[in-house]
């Protein structure tokens, strides 16, 4: 492509987990990321990579950077953990990786806020109220808001989908709680991952724009594992084009059936072959839009 590719959703572990993802998960007490991670039903779709190969990935598929984000923890000790393993990454390319931070906002959320900064990231998420165990009322939630308003961070939010391909061991997010998260910081920018779940499907918003704030952006991560391409032409028609953000969800392997490991290719591939996008709405969503969420 000849403008900008940025992947806004991203994840990376130390790849030693991979040997035994469900032992150390419940070593740490994170068993929903023990479940998501290593299915004990079904195969996988988790893989894993090293700085050195994601940059590689990058390389092949025109990618010039991806944001690395933390992963919705349960235990506060291990959003620390992983803050400083995202801030490892990021220090081996910094003109590549972008960091944002795992926050379990329950407790001790400023602490975890400016250890983070310190660490060189500028945004939070992914976060799941879902999992983690907070909602609109919390301090923690309210501390969060306050701070990442002060500090123009933006954050990211997990929301799960009803409608659609389901994901097994998915943990709901109802859209009503997820709009007041919203609506309570004004002043916060918001990325819905996983194109908001069911806003942008819901027979409530076929015909209208969506009531939300003008500070939400929708992305795309993991698309073609829960939609089918035409989510595209739809989010399009109601979220506009300034308010979608490519992200792929890397190291899934979104084409099970035809990734032997993940890459960025494939997802790229699949919007430019299979979606109606015209190229200055694929300028916008492959990069612009995201560069005006980090100002």
């Amino acid at each position: 492509m000849s403008f900008s590719v940025i992947d806004c959703h991203t994840h990376v572990y130390p790849q030693e987990l991979s040997s035994g993802p469900r032992t150390w998960a419940a070593m740490h007490q994170e068993p929903h990321w023990g479940t998501l991670v290593s299915p004990i039903d079904r195969l996988s779709i988790q893989d894993w990579a090293t700085p050195k190969r994601m940059l590689k990935d990058m390389d092949a598929a025109g990618i010039d950077k991806t944001v690395l984000l933390g992963w919705y923890w349960e235990q506060v000790d291990t959003a620390c953990w992983h803050n400083k393993i995202i801030a490892e990454w990021v220090a081996t390319a910094p003109d590549r990786f972008i960091g944002f931070a795992a926050i379990q906002p329950k407790e001790r959320v400023s602490e975890q806020l400016s250890a983070a900064a310190d660490l060189g990231l500028c945004g939070v998420g992914e976060l799941h109220h879902g999992v983690q165990g907070f909602d609109v009322d919390s301090a923690g939630w309210s501390e969060l808001i306050d701070w990442c308003s002060y500090h123009n961070w933006p954050i990211n939010l997990h929301v799960t989908g009803s409608i659609g391909r389901q994901h097994p061991d998915a943990v709901a997010t109802p859209h009503d709680e997820i709009i007041a998260l919203t609506e309570s910081g004004p002043g916060t920018t918001f990325i819905l991952a996983h194109w908001g779940g069911d806003l942008l499907l819901s027979n409530e918003y076929q015909t209208s724009e969506l009531s939300l704030p003008g500070n939400v952006y929708f992305d795309c991560s993991a698309s073609p594992l829960l939609h089918s391409p035409d989510i595209f032409e739809r989010a399009l028609k109601i979220a506009g084009k300034n308010k979608i953000l490519f992200g792929s969800d890397y190291p899934l392997r979104l084409f099970p059936g035809k990734q032997k490991q993940a890459d960025f290719v494939h997802y790229l591939n699949y919007i430019k072959e299979e979606t109606p996008l015209k190229p200055e709405e694929l300028k916008l969503i492959m990069g612009d839009n995201f560069k005006r969420v980090l100002g």
